[in-house]
């Protein structure tokens, strides 16, 4: 009878998860991301459109157009790890 007792109450525990409820998924954080670098894309065209106006200097103009290069950049290259270890995955035997 003991162990039916432990057995029913280990069952109605909480079942502990990898993440929490209030945490974001991976696929979030890549959306959030990416909608992130979307947006400095679009300062920087602004920027540039500004800067052809003459609403904005140069040297303002210049700075967010690196800052959205990067975010670029960087974006490019993590798709590129995920892609490698994508195919690894799928080189592994089971």
């Amino acid at each position: 009878m003991r162990i039916e007792s432990e057995v029913g109450r280990i069952s109605q525990m909480p079942k502990s998860s990898a993440r929490k409820l209030d945490q974001p998924g991976f696929g979030e954080l890549i959306k959030s991301a990416l909608v992130s670098v979307n947006d400095q894309l679009n300062q920087a065209e602004q920027a540039g459109l500004l800067l052809a106006k003459g609403e904005i200097d140069i040297h303002n103009a210049v700075i967010i157009a690196e800052k959205a290069n990067l975010a670029l950049q960087l974006t490019i290259a993590i798709r590129k790890k995920i892609i490698e270890a994508y195919q690894e995955i799928m080189r592994m035997q089971v």
